[in-house]
């Protein structure tokens, strides 16, 4: 009897936002940064693509809220989680010190050791805090009707969404790099799924086709909107010296790539709701989706970002004006995330065997 295939809709958005984290490093982050040496349409294209996609780690985060709420804590998730960090961060350091690209020094294998330095990989150090806290916030999530469970949540997008891009982290700080936007993200996630989209009586009489045209107008419509925001901004920084107007224009541009930007929360949300109201059931999905964490384990990794970006020549520090660069990045992203994942799975497979041999001879009753 064949094993029933689980939902692939959720799957399918970790596969793309995944895709969109490769992209987006690509061209705005420690890698590319694309922007600094692009001008004229192409320029304007990345900026608005950046704009797009830009809700990727968000949706992650209201995923873990999502599935996380309901479930016990599992300390075997979380030093497996842990292991497979420390594994691609051990190898890579060691494929990179015995070809001689970086310098293998005592300091590095230190560092390596270290279960807490995981250098570059931020999102992976503030989910794991997160995980260890989530009992505590699923007592106040079980504990709380709707009515109440709203109201929280509004007092936290006021305090640490609204308040901060207002004053520009000058009362309360949120970059949405922060423990803060996750655990916020988090019990956002959990009201979804205790409250359905589906059985609110303002979508009770809409197909499902009809709701994901709804969310995906207003993802697209809230990127666009970021997009107009930042070239008016940028627009101004051109044409005025004011003191003042420079520094409001300033401020908005870097909330604009903060994840705390409500602007971004909310389409993070419409993102998020176009893909609940899919019903696809796709195995490949399924098992693309299980080794997909590692994209950003092994892209992310330190001596990687060193070394990838310049054999890929994506960005060489000189100005790029050939159009087809676009679609190189778009190639390079999802080989990227193809082989990422390939890696990952033959990774989980050959743990799997070396626990199988274990338990065969009575090593380890693991």
């Amino acid at each position: 009897m064949k094993k029933e295939v689980r939902l692939s809709n959720f799957e399918l958005m970790r596969i793309i936002s995944m895709f969109f984290i490769v992209f987006f490093h690509m061209i705005i982050s420690t890698g590319g940064n694309l922007l600094n040496h692009t001008t004229g349409i192409l320029h304007i294209v990345l900026e608005f693509i950046s704009m797009i996609i830009i809700v990727h780690v968000n949706s992650f985060v209201l995923l873990s809220g999502y599935f996380q709420y309901n479930k016990k804590f599992s300390s075997k998730k979380f030093f497996h989680l842990v292991f497979m960090v420390w594994i691609y961060e051990i190898v890579l350091a060691l494929i990179f010190g015995l070809t001689q690209l970086h310098e293998f020094s005592l300091v590095n294998i230190i560092k390596i050791i270290s279960p807490l330095e995981f250098n570059n990989l931020w999102y992976f150090k503030v989910y794991m805090a997160l995980y260890l806290i989530s009992p505590y916030i699923n007592i106040l999530i079980k504990n709380l009707d709707q009515k109440e469970h709203r109201k929280l949540l509004i007092l936290l997008f006021l305090m640490f969404s609204i308040v901060p891009t207002i004053t520009n982290q000058n009362t309360f700080s949120n970059t949405g790099f922060t423990l803060i936007q996750f655990i916020f993200l988090y019990i956002f996630g959990s009201y979804l799924r205790k409250y359905p989209i589906s059985l609110n009586t303002h979508f009770l009489n809409y197909s499902n086709k009809k709701k994901f045209i709804i969310f995906a107008s207003i993802f697209v419509f809230l990127g666009s909107f970021n997009f107009l925001i930042l070239q008016f901004c940028n627009n101004i920084l051109t044409i005025t010296t004011n003191e003042f107007i420079v520094y409001v224009a300033d401020a908005i541009l870097r909330n604009l790539y903060y994840y705390q930007n409500p602007i971004l929360i909310v389409q993070s949300i419409s993102y998020f709701l176009m893909f609940e109201t899919l019903n696809i059931k796709i195995r490949v999905i399924n098992k693309i989706s299980s080794g997909i964490f590692a994209v950003y384990v092994i892209t992310e990794n330190p001596n990687m970002v060193k070394e990838l970006y310049k054999f890929l020549k994506v960005d060489t520090g000189e100005m790029v004006y050939d159009k087809i660069i676009l679609v190189k990045i778009l190639v390079y992203s999802a080989i990227l995330v193809l082989l990422c994942v390939i890696i990952e799975l033959i990774r989980k497979n050959i743990s799997k065997l070396i626990k199988n041999i274990l338990i065969r001879l009575k090593i380890t009753n693991i």
